[in-house]
Formats: C-alpha cells, structure tokens, sequence
C-alpha cells in the first residue's frame, strides 16, 4: 500500500487524539490538521459549553489561519466570545441543525449575518470566499462544537469551493474528533467526581477530628505553594529540584487524603484534648472529696489526729486546685509530676479495712504525661492511622494519573533516617513527593492555631523545630529552607 501524504496526516491526526490530554491543545491540533488535510488556508472552532446563565451555547476556542502562520485563542469562555444564538448565526445554525454546509463564497450568503465573519477578516487582512461548516458529534448524539473551514486552494493555489469529495473526509474527521472529546471529557467527569468525593471524604475527616478541622487543607494548601516556589525556583536556575504538572496533581491528591485513616482511629482517642480524657477529671475529682469527707470523719470520731487530718485535707485541697492545670497544660514541669507521683502513692484505709486509692494506676499514667494528652498506648493507636490510610487507599483503583496517591500518602510520618512509622522507609525510599508532604504536615501540626492541648508555635519557632529535625537526618534540609523561605509571615 501506497502511504500517501493524506494517509500519514490521518494518522499523524489519530496519534494526536490518542495522546493528547489538554481540550486547548487539542482543539488547536485538531483543527490545523483539518485545515491542512483540506487543504484550506484556515478555520475557527467553537465548543459548546454552560453559559454563566447555565444555559449551553457556543464559545469560540481558536483560529488558524495556515497561510499567515497564525494560532488564536480568542478567549477563556467570557461573553465575548461566544456566538450569537440566533438563526442567521452560521455557527449556532449548524450546532441547532447538525449537517454540513458548503458556501462558494460566504460573502453572497447574505441570509447569515457576516459580521463576525468581515471583521475578522479586516483584522487579518483576509477574504474569507469558500466556506465548510461542520458539526463536531457523533451521529444521534450531542452536538459537542462546530468548526469551520475556508478558503480551500487548488492545485495552482487558487480559492475555490471545497470538493464534494472531501465531505466524507471531513465528517469522518469531526466523528473522530466527538469521539475523542467525549472520551476526554468522561475523564474529566470521573476526575471531577474522584476529586469530589476526596473532598467529602476530607470533610469527614474534619468532623471526626474537630481539634484539628482546618489540617488537611492546610497540608493540601502547603504543598501546593511549596511545588509552585520550587518550580519557580527551578526556572531561575536556583535549585534542580522540579515537580512536573502531573506529580502536583499526584501530591495534591494525597495531601488530601493523607489522614483517613483518622477515620477508623476511635474518636475518644483521637479527639482527646486533656490527660485525663473526657469525664476522667470528674471521677478524680469526686474521689477526692469522698476521701476528704471520709477523713473528716475519721477525724471527728477519733480514729485521725487533728494535725494529720489538716495536713493530708491541705495535700487533696491543693492537688484539687492544680488538677485542671495537670490535665490540660501542654508540657508537665518536674514540680507538676511530684505532686502527682505523691498523690498516686497514697491510699486511704476505712475502719472496715478497705482501701481507696487517691488515683488509679492509669490515672496517674495519665497525669505523668510529660508531653501532650496521649500515653505511649494510646499514640501507638493514633499511629495506626497511617497504616489505615495506606489499607484504605489498597483497595481504590486509581486511574494512572493518580499512581502514587497511596504511597505518598502512606508516607507523610516517614523519616529520611528511617525513625518513621509505619513501615520505617528511608531516604532511599522517599522521592520529593514524599519529602514535601512530610514537612508540610509537620509544619502545620506545629503552627496550627486550633488545638486546645497545646498553644500554637510561632513561624521561627516551627522552621527551628524542621532545622532540628534535618540535623537529626529526618527531614530534607533543601525542602525544609524551601519552606522558610515560602511560608514566612507577609512583611
């Protein structure tokens, strides 16, 4: 078989709808291979799309003109940009009544308004004669667009009226191009619903974990900005870190959806904002005072000197009087945990012989808390989340765009050391995604204003906390500067 001129544009045309993803770039190569395979000097394609009123019409997405070397885009969709929708409208004629249309010259139609049509052609300095209208669908389906082409040229470079042969040619190529559109635009719909569903799930996430509601958009947010520097950087030739369009879409994704496994964690746990946990104070509280009042009576009757009782009612009297602070101050000092280790020790004994412990053995586990709410077990539960969010994420079948969603997400609490959880990955193992993700995260943990447990750290104090922790080999020193240098207060 001959492979012809015609032949290698049609599959040069079908390479293009087969790799192309951007609808711009596509409706720009699309119509300069049908401008060239028709041998025109030129044409416009509209699409149809929603209106702000919510209604479709048709807006001009771009011009070639092959002759002139010349690409438009007239526009983003604005008003000004979209055909009239009135029957002496050639464009949204053809979109309302769907078949081809030929004109030996476009000026003599006078049934159509050629406005649009002279005043392009005084801006470019053309004269639009021959003219091909053709609908963009598939036959018995929605009309995606129109695209028009003129100017055909003869052999000897003259403009004349398009061949009728070339109408099968032409209603072929606009099949090819709806299919392709659709195609994309299922895409785009499934992306759009992925990326909705995300963002019911993030909200979820929010309400199971109301101490920190605004974390994972905020991580969402600080990739974002950390991946725009380090490209801008990148271009300026200050770093030769870069992240592609399609990884920030990656990163963005798992950003969002990093912490669900909180959604398994059990909330008592998760949302715990004092040492003691919710109705843990009460119970101390009342223990106390029932020995108080018992001690009193032990006192009245005889069975309790005075001065023993005054002094151990002065000790419960002052343990009850720091017990809110106890339970809720961020960092226990090692005056805070005497008090509650000679507290914890004693035991009242009643006249019958039975014995009341001050505090239980896991109450005061939990008032020796040095730092935070949570005991050792407890944040190994809270801990799991990751390895809940890496299950989670298993068991959805990501498109290819979206490969490495789980295990950038999976890996926000990993360490370049290998100190991480839960899998204990090292740097080795942990691309730039996974690097940034992880500061972002920690730096927003530090810096967020939101958690009743603990006070907010300012900027410098957060960045000296990362600065630390890359000298300990955990964090990627060029990614934590990158942030120093992006996330500062506005001067």
């Amino acid at each position: 078989m001959e492979i012809t001129q015609d032949i290698k544009s049609i599959l040069k045309l079908g390479y293009i709808m087969a790799r192309e993803k951007n609808f711009m770039r596509l409706y720009e190569q699309l119509l300069e291979s049908c401008v060239e395979m028709t041998d025109a000097d030129g044409g416009s394609i509209y699409i149809s799309a929603k209106s702000e009123n919510g209604d479709k019409r048709l807006f001009h997405m771009t011009d070639y003109n092959r002759r002139l070397q010349y690409h438009f885009r007239p526009g983003s969709g604005g008003d000004a940009d979209m055909a009239p929708d009135s029957a002496n409208n050639l464009f949204s004629l053809t979109y309302h009544d769907p078949k081809i249309r030929h004109f030996s010259d476009i000026y003599l139609a006078s049934e159509f308004d050629q406005t649009a049509i002279r005043e392009q052609d005084d801006r470019m300095g053309i004269r639009t004669q021959s003219v091909l209208m053709v609908p963009i669908c598939v036959e018995e389906k929605e009309v995606l667009g129109v695209m028009m082409l003129y100017n055909h040229r003869d052999a000897h470079d003259t403009v004349t009226p398009f061949p009728d042969t070339l109408r099968p040619l032409v209603s072929s190529l606009s099949t090819q191009m709806a299919n392709t559109m659709e195609s994309m635009s299922l895409i785009e719909d499934l992306e759009e619903l992925l990326e909705s569903f995300v963002h019911s799930l993030t909200t979820a996430i929010d309400a199971k974990t109301p101490y920190n509601a605004n974390h994972t958009r905020h991580v969402r947010e600080y990739c974002g900005r950390m991946v725009d520097y380090i490209n801008a950087a990148h271009t300026r030739g200050e770093t030769e870190l870069v992240v592609s369009e399609a990884d920030k879409d990656q990163l963005l994704m798992a950003a969002l959806l990093h912490d669900i496994g909180k959604l398994i964690v059990p909330g008592e746990i998760l949302n715990k904002s004092t040492r003691l946990g919710s109705g843990g104070i009460n119970r101390v509280r009342d223990r106390l005072e029932r020995i108080r009042l018992l001690l009193k009576i032990d006192a009245l009757e005889g069975r309790l000197d005075h001065a023993t009782y005054a002094m151990e009612d002065l000790r419960i009297a002052n343990f009850l009087f720091n017990l809110d602070t106890l339970n809720v101050k961020e960092r226990l000092g090692e005056e805070d945990l005497v008090r509650v280790e000679e507290i914890g020790d004693r035991v009242y004994t009643g006249v019958d012989g039975s014995q009341i412990r001050y505090l239980t053995q896991d109450e005061k586990n939990k008032l020796s808390i040095r730092r935070g709410t949570l005991t050792s077990e407890e944040k190994d539960i809270v801990h799991e989340h990751v390895t809940y969010t890496d299950k989670i994420l298993a068991d959805i079948r990501f498109i290819d765009k979206y490969d490495k969603v789980r295990r950038i997400a999976a890996s926000h609490h990993e360490y370049l050391d290998g100190s991480g959880y839960p899998k204990r990955l090292t740097g080795e193992d942990l691309d730039i995604l996974c690097r940034i993700i992880t500061v972002c995260d920690i730096f927003d943990s530090l810096t967020a204003d939101d958690r009743p447990y603990k006070r907010a750290t300012p900027f410098a104090g957060a960045v000296k906390v990362l600065r630390d922790m890359v000298g300990e080999g955990k964090l990627d020193g060029e990614i934590v500067e990158i942030l120093a240098k992006n996330m500062g207060p506005a001067e």
